[in-house]
């Protein structure tokens, strides 16, 4: 294995252990506001105007919308990247023809 070689894996292993972490992020603080959001219709705090519960709810499902949008902006790039490893080691993967067996 030259050395491009073991920079190019470096980099791509790099490149793989940031698009996890970022979808580790997300889906951790989508989970958080998702359970936050549950939890704000569950209890319904007493001494609010009703305008004021509309308002906190709002925030709350808006605030659960950006972290989903993280989400799945992160499972795209996790999953093409993960996409293009296979299509790329697939143009490394030499296919041998079969034998013909002689009769």
């Amino acid at each position: 294995m030259n050395a491009t070689t073991v920079e190019s894996r470096s980099a791509s292993e790099d490149l793989y252990r940031a698009l996890r972490a970022d979808f580790d992020t997300a889906y951790k603080d989508m989970m958080d506001s998702s359970r936050a959001f549950n939890a704000l219709l569950m209890n319904v705090a007493s001494g609010l105007s009703s305008e004021e519960r509309r308002v906190r709810n709002v925030i709350a499902a808006q605030t659960y919308e950006d972290a989903h949008e993280r989400f799945m902006d992160a499972v795209r790039k996790l999953h093409e990247f993960m996409i293009g490893r296979i299509i790329s080691s697939r143009s490394t993967i030499h296919l041998v023809a079969p034998q013909r067996a002689i009769h």
